[in-house]
């Protein structure tokens, strides 16, 4: 595993080197835009999520910060993606730099470190149990009947997740180690946090409009299921020990409440960075930037507006043709619609949320006005796929 540095020369300043690790371009331009000097770390993909999270990738970044560095500390280090966030935890414990340590990454990062941290504190929670080597499916069944979530425990973006509606379907998915989960019949939903010292600046409820295919922000939520999420998230950010920088937390809305699915303890991914952006009118990146520095930034309470985003993806296999991205793209209030594969152009499947082969975006005045044109706009759109 070779970890990366993408900043050139050493830095001149101790006081400007701001190490990111993950690669995000527009956490990189945020950096650029403070005047600060960058150390950008690529771990490589989901290498932590293969070595557990707390093995010699860690001990590598920290190599290279020290290489860069010389024994002057940075001035903020930013886990940027979710395999990051164990070696930024590392390596901030590493210099005494503010931000969330081990214990703190470690619930964010393992699913089952997660759970435990949660349920202890008294939150509710879909009921679980880890898979065992003698584990049978007759047994989880038993446990928590049908259907039935089968998760790797450290993993994003809907990777190595299964959902088991039958027996077969769950003995065909068990593997020691994996997390299993009831399935909660709710409104599933996200909640990003930006928080400084304990204080929350900024919070976004987020719509999953099309599960792992369409988001909106900011979500429409009543008075009293906003206020019960709000409670929901500040009780597992204490729970996990969460007290500084930003949060992406999953949910599920039902009658009896919401009820925690997941956090991570890093921007979202996707577009959600962009589309908090386009709808409250600041740059997210920065701010989050600015809190790891020290800096409490001045953030909006309300939107300004409602951004959406719709991902493209055909499936695995060969472009045949694309059709309507000019159409989507000329309707009043599209800001983007891009399609990044031809005719010809070989698809692979799509694992994770975040892989997709284009995007449309969206700006509206409202939550209703932006849906409607979401839904417009993908119409228009086709990738098909040779038979």
């Amino acid at each position: 595993m070779a970890v990366e540095n993408s900043m050139g020369p050493r830095p001149d300043r101790n006081e400007g080197a701001v190490v990111l690790v993950g690669r995000r371009k527009r956490a990189r331009a945020a950096v650029q835009s403070l005047g600060l000097a960058l150390i950008e770390l690529d771990t490589g993909p989901r290498i932590e999520q293969a070595r557990g999270g707390f093995g010699g990738a860690a001990e590598e970044a920290l190599e290279t910060v020290q290489s860069q560095l010389g024994d002057r500390p940075p001035a903020a280090v930013v886990a940027v993606a979710e395999g990051a966030v164990p070696t930024a935890a590392a390596i901030r414990e590493f210099y005494g730099l503010a931000g969330i340590g081990p214990v703190a990454a470690r619930r964010c990062h393992d699913k089952v470190v997660m759970k435990r941290a949660v349920v202890a504190a008294g939150i509710p929670c879909a009921p679980w149990f880890v898979v065992g080597r003698d584990t049978t499916a007759e047994e989880l069944i038993d446990r928590l009947g049908l259907p039935v979530v089968l998760k790797v425990p450290v993993s994003s973006g809907g990777r190595g997740v299964t959902l088991a509606r039958t027996r077969s379907e769950v003995a065909a998915g068990l593997f020691p180690g994996l997390l299993a989960e009831t399935f909660v019949d709710g409104r599933e939903m996200s909640v990003e946090s930006l928080i400084y010292r304990g204080r929350t600046l900024f919070r976004n409820p987020t719509r999953y409009l099309e599960l792992r295919w369409s988001n909106v922000v900011p979500a429409v939520l009543g008075s009293r299921d906003r206020a019960e999420v709000e409670k929901l998230a500040d009780s597992v950010h204490e729970a996990v020990g969460v007290s500084h920088g930003m949060t992406h937390m999953e949910l599920f809305l039902t009658e009896a409440g919401p009820i925690f699915g997941e956090i991570a303890a890093r921007p979202p991914g996707g577009w959600l960075m962009e589309l908090i952006g386009r709808a409250y009118g600041f740059d997210p990146w920065r701010a989050l930037m600015e809190i790891e520095l020290g800096i409490s930034p001045s953030l909006p309470v309300t939107a300004e507006r409602t951004a959406g985003v719709w991902v493209l993806h055909p499936g695995a296999g060969e472009v045949e043709s694309v059709r309507g991205v000019e159409a989507a793209r000329s309707l009043p209030g599209v800001v983007r619609a891009r399609v990044s594969v031809g005719p010809g152009d070989q698809v692979a499947l799509r694992v994770g949320s975040g892989q997709s082969v284009g995007e449309i975006v969206v700006e509206a005045r409202d939550h209703e006005a932006c849906v409607d044109l979401l839904y417009r706009a993908r119409s228009l759109v086709s990738i098909e796929l040779k038979r």
